[in-house]
């Protein structure tokens, strides 16, 4: 039965959702897509380290060899990049499994590499005299800074392009060194030049006066051909003398420790035939 108009339930409005866009913001001269926070924090500088040596033909089978680590350390690294959406595996059977930077890798190699730009601050300059004292891995620097991991990673990335620290992989680490200029920013002296070296070991001798003089008055060199006198040879009857001088030196020694044994011999004797 048809229902009256009046009583019919009236259509409800549909709408589609309208496709999302992707939102460009505009940050210290250069434009980045939106990154999510939790992607951010996630960030390590090996991360960025890795994204780095990545290129149009790298591959997983070679990787390792690129970062200076074993096949096995290389595929675990580039399996945490897989995890966090930074990379994808291309797999051609029976070719090798080509490595490919996302869109998520690309926009966060652009955020570190605008932070890198800027200037050297307070922390940049804590964390070069960190590495000065002995702490080489980002994890080390991490634990003893207090730092997120995340910010540690583009501060690292800053004193590396502007040639305050460089950092090499070995197997599947990452280890930090100071140029000069890193050096001097952290506070300490630059390296001595072996000019300088010279210089202050001179001053240093004529204050103690210890500094080498010509040897005047002393006997020349002889030069090569001349005949030099040769010292008297010792005949047998001498060396034997003093041969027999040496050991008469040793011979009192002697003959007490053998009057002392003889003497504990006869007193053990005495004390056995008492009981």
């Amino acid at each position: 039965m048809r229902l009256p108009a009046s009583t019919r339930m009236p259509d409800l409005p549909t709408s589609r959702a309208a496709p999302r866009k992707v939102s460009f913001i505009k940050s210290e001269g250069f434009l980045r897509v939106r990154i999510k926070k939790g992607i951010v924090d996630e960030l390590t500088f090996q991360d960025l380290a890795l994204l780095e040596k990545i290129d149009g033909n790298t591959v997983v089978e070679s990787f390792g060899s690129r970062i200076n680590s074993s096949f096995f350390d290389a595929a675990n690294m580039l399996g945490t990049l897989k995890q966090k959406g930074l990379i994808e595996f291309k797999s051609s059977f029976p070719g090798p499994s080509e490595v490919e930077i996302t869109p998520k890798g690309k926009n966060l190699m652009a955020l570190a590499e605008g932070k890198s730009k800027q200037e050297i601050d307070k922390l940049d300059e804590m964390i070069l005299g960190t590495i000065a004292n002995g702490y080489k891995e980002p994890k080390h620097l991490q634990e003893k800074i207090n730092l997120r991991a995340s910010d540690l990673a583009f501060h690292l990335k800053r004193l590396v392009v502007q040639n305050y620290a460089s950092f090499v992989f070995r197997s599947g680490r990452i280890e930090f060194s100071l140029t000069e200029e890193g050096f001097g920013k952290a506070g300490y002296p630059a390296p001595a030049s072996e000019e300088d070296v010279l210089k202050d070991g001179e001053e240093v001798a004529d204050i103690i006066g210890t500094r080498a003089v010509p040897m005047e008055g002393l006997p020349q060199v002889p030069r090569q051909g001349a005949q030099v006198a040769q010292p008297g040879k010792l005949d047998k009857e001498t060396m034997r003398r003093a041969k027999m001088e040496y050991y008469a030196g040793f011979l009192p020694r002697y003959i007490l420790t053998g009057a002392l044994i003889l003497i504990l011999v006869a007193l053990a004797a005495y004390l056995y035939m008492k009981r």
